[in-house]
């Protein structure tokens, strides 16, 4: 079950994503807009910040998100659905924006299917993926698990599913040949290593809290946090850098 205020509490960091990819677009026009995946609405008020005359949906499947999302942005709609699935119901948009939510799914490809089937001709799809999987604090986490083996042998069925540049770029390139992509590295400045635990604990430690109890995962997390010492050093005035990778694509549904 996702957290909510824990996945807020890093908000300035998280938010920044969702900024910078709006921004790539921000001179166009759009007219409908669906932020799938939009959880407490970070992203959803970057997108309003620039679109505020535009029709916007948010779509998330955690009401606890939603109610966040709802409290925060009174003005756009907020609707509880799984973006997994097909959206054909909800009518096409122009521009389909989704910020840290594809790396939840385990069928991507159908995603992207889904999405470019509701885009208008010349619309937009533009999203933002986590590459987690490149960073140190990935193999922190692999570690940790290690030693919990027993209680985490189903994990890998509830984690992150992450690919490539390479193969994110192949599978938006199926469907347009107006293609923009890029990755850049978010340097946090972190109090301390535990900080690093509690961002973390937000969203790629989710799946590991629905399966230990709160001893387990007391434990869990202490050897996390040893992991991430190891790996992260202090900083000559005392604070712990934390470079976060994201994937940046963007497609435009070419005009028959």
């Amino acid at each position: 079950m996702w957290d909510a205020d824990i996945y807020n509490r890093y908000n300035k960091e998280r938010i920044q994503s969702s900024v910078d990819l709006v921004s790539r677009i921000g001179h166009k026009k759009f007219d409908r807009i669906l932020d799938a995946g939009c959880g407490t609405g970070m992203s959803t008020a970057s997108i309003y910040a620039v679109w505020k005359e535009s029709k916007i949906i948010g779509a998330d499947l955690s009401e606890e998100m939603l109610q966040k999302a709802r409290a925060a942005l009174p003005s756009v709609t907020f609707v509880q659905r799984d973006c997994s699935k097909p959206f054909s119901d909800m009518g096409n948009f122009d521009l389909i924006f989704s910020n840290a939510f594809i790396q939840w799914l385990p069928n991507q490809e159908d995603f992207f299917n889904n999405s470019f089937a509701m885009l208008n001709d010349g619309g937009i799809f533009a999203a933002q993926i986590p590459l987690f999987g490149e960073m140190p604090a990935n193999q922190c986490l692999i570690d940790t698990e290690k030693k919990f083996a027993g209680k985490l042998k189903n994990i890998d069925e509830s984690k992150f599913v992450l690919h490539s540049a390479v193969e994110y770029y192949e599978m938006l390139s199926k469907r347009t040949d107006k293609i923009s992509i890029w990755i850049t590295d978010y340097v946090h400045e972190m109090e301390d290593h535990s900080k690093i635990v509690d961002f973390l604990s937000g969203t790629a430690l989710r799946p590991h809290f629905e399966i230990l109890n709160e001893s387990e995962r007391k434990c869990f997390l202490d050897e996390l946090l040893k992991n991430i010492a190891k790996t992260y050093p202090i900083q000559s005035n005392g604070k712990v850098l934390f470079p976060f990778k994201r994937l940046f694509l963007i497609g435009e549904k070419s005009i028959k």
